[in-house]
C-alpha cells in the first residue's frame, strides 16, 4: 500500500477499535420476480474495475439467473463503510478482504466458512500458492479464496538512474549492513545531490538543501519499508501466525535503525516530513517529480507509475541485507459475507473469481498479480507489452518472504506504530524505544 493507503488503513483501524460488529442476519434481498438474483460485490480499486467487469460479464453469461453489481468504494472509505454495513446487517454479498482485517472479521463471525462449499464442489485448491491460501485459514476453516498477491521491489526513474551511471542489475544486486550501509548506501549517495551539485559523501554537502534524493520510503505500518529490511536482517515480526509480536528483538531494532539512518545519518532518503504526513506526497508522485531516483513500493502501484511516467520507470529487486534478500508477501481474497441472503449464488461468484478462467481475463489487463501462480508469466507478458519488466516482483515472491502479520491486534498496531515510528523517522525517539512500546501495546491488545 502507498503512504496514502496506509494512512487510510490506520484511520479505518481506529474505527474498528470502536465499532463492535455482530454476525449479520442477512444482506438486502435482491431477487427479482423471475428468480434472477443480484449480488453486490464490493471493491476499492477503480483501476481494477474494468478488468473485473470483463470477468463478470463472462460469469453472467454462464449464470443467466445471477447478476453482479460492483460497488466501488475508495480505500479511504472502504473499511469504515463495510464495518457500518456489517453492523447494520446490509453488507455486500462478496467483498475484497485484507489480511489486516481478516482476523477480526473471522473472530466476529461475519465471514462464511468456504470449506463445505469447497468439499461439495471438489474444488482443487492446490492451484493456489499454498502460502496465500493458508493466509485465509483459521481453525481449519477457509474464509476466502486468493484473489491476487503482491511483494515489494525497487521502482526507479530510468533517466535518473542512467545519469548516475547505474543499471537495473546493479541496483538489484546491492547489499546493506548496519556498519557503513554497504554498497546500497554508496549507490544512493551517487543518486543524492544537493543544490550545489554535491553528494552526501563529499565535503561541503548541504543536508538541509537537497535537490534530489536517492531513495524515498513511505509506509505508515512498515509494509513497504522496514518490514522488508527486518526480513533481510533475520527479524521475525511475530513468533508465529496468530501469535505474539516480536518487534523488540535486536534484529528488528537494527533494521528500524538502518531505515532511520538512511534519512538522518546518510541523508540519502527523502525526509519523513515530506512523505509520512497526512497530506504527504505518494511514492509515484515523488518518483515522477524526480524528488527521488528510487522508491520501495508494492506491485499494486504499477499502474500509478505507468500513468505518471509513461514507461520512464523500471523495477529492480530489493537489496540484500545481513542475512540475504527478503520481502513482504501479501495478497487479497474474495470473501463471502456470512449474512448474504443468497449464499449459494455468492459462492458461485467467489468460485468463479478464483478460477483460472477468470484470473486469466484479469491478468491480461495487467492490474494485479494472479492468485494462481501458473499465470504469473501472463502478468509479466502483459507488462512487457508496455515496455516494463516487472519480473523482480515475482522473483521476490519465490525467495525469502514474510507474510502480513496475522493477529487480532492489527487495529491497535496500526494506530500505535504510525505515531511511534514517525517519531523515529523524525529523530524524536530511538528505534529501540519505539519497538518496545509498539510491541508491548500490540501484544496487550491480542484477543
Amino acid at each position: 500500500m502507498s503512504a496514502a493507503t496506509t494512512r487510510a488503513l490506520t484511520a479505518a483501524a481506529t474505527g474498528a477499535l470502536l465499532l463492535g460488529l455482530t454476525t449479520a442476519c442477512g444482506s438486502s434481498d435482491a431477487a427479482s420476480s423471475d428468480g434472477t438474483v443480484t449480488l453486490r460485490y464490493a471493491i476499492w480499486d477503480a483501476v481494477q474495475q474494468p478488468a473485473l467487469q470483463k470477468s463478470i460479464d463472462v460469469f453472467e453469461k454462464q449464470h443467466p439467473k445471477i447478476k453482479v453489481k460492483i460497488e466501488l468504494n475508495p480505500w479511504a472509505q472502504y473499511w469504515s463503510k463495510l464495518q457500518t454495513q456489517m453492523a447494520g446487517q446490509t453488507a455486500p454479498d462478496v467483498f475484497w478482504d485484507h489480511v489486516a482485517y481478516f482476523p477480526q472479521f473471522a473472530k466476529q463471525g461475519v465471514l462464511t466458512d468456504l470449506t463445505p462449499y469447497i468439499k461439495s464442489d471438489k474444488l482443487n485448491t492446490s492451484v493456489y500458492d499454498a502460502k496465500l491460501l493458508a493466509g485465509w485459514q483459521q481453525d481449519g476453516k477457509q474464509y476466502g479464496l486468493p484473489k491476487d498477491w503482491d511483494t515489494i521491489a525497487q521502482v526507479y526513474n530510468k533517466s535518473m538512474l542512467k545519469k548516475a551511471g547505474l543499471t537495473q542489475d546493479q541496483l538489484g544486486g546491492l547489499t546493506w549492513n548496519t556498519t557503513d550501509g554497504g554498497t546500497f548506501v554508496k549507490a544512493l549517495q551517487k543518486l543524492t545531490i544537493d543544490v550545489n551539485g554535491k553528494h552526501p559523501n563529499e565535503k561541503g554537502f548541504d543536508a538541509k538543501h537537497v535537490k534530489q534524493y536517492g531513495l524515498a520510503l513511505a509506509s505508515a505500518n512498515g509494509q513497504t519499508d522496514w518490514w522488508n529490511a527486518a526480513t533481510q536482517n533475520g527479524c521475525k515480526l511475530q513468533d508465529k501466525a496468530w501469535g505474539k509480536w516480536t518487534l523488540d528483538q535486536q534484529s528488528c531494532v537494527q533494521a528500524i535503525q538502518f531505515v532511520r539512518d538512511l534519512r538522518l545519518k546518510y541523508h540519502v532518503a527523502v525526509p519523513a516530513s515530506v512523505t509520512n504526513t497526512p497530506n504527504g506526497a505518494s511514492l509515484p508522485q515523488v518518483l515522477a517529480r524526480k524528488q527521488a531516483a528510487v522508491v520501495w513500493d508494492g506491485s499494486w502501484d504499477l499502474n500509478a507509475y505507468q500513468g505518471s511516467m509513461k514507461g520512464n520507470f523500471g523495477v529492480a529487486e530489493l537489496p540484500s541485507g545481513p542475512v540475504g534478500k527478503g520481502t513482504v508477501y501479501n495478497g487479497l481474497s474474495n470473501a463471502l459475507y456470512a449474512g448474504s441472503k443468497h449464499p449459494k449464488e455468492a459462492w458461485e461468484l467467489v468460485k468463479w473469481l478464483g478460477s483460472e478462467e477468470s484470473q486469466k481475463i484479469i491478468v491480461a489487463e495487467g492490474s494485479v498479480w494472479p492468485g494462481i501462480p501458473t499465470l504469473n508469466k501472463d502478468f509479466v507478458a502483459a507488462w512487457q507489452k508496455r515496455g516494463v519488466d516487472v519480473s523482480a516482483f515475482s522473483k521476490a515472491a519465490e525467495g525469502t518472504t514474510v507474510g502480513y502479520p496475522l493477529t487480532t491486534s492489527s487495529a491497535t498496531y496500526n494506530v500505535k506504530v504510525q505515531d511511534a515510528f514517525n517519531q523515529v523517522w523524525l529523530g524524536q525517539q530511538s528505534a529501540e524505544e519505539a519497538a518496545d512500546s509498539v510491541n508491548e501495546e500490540s501484544n496487550a491488545a491480542i484477543k
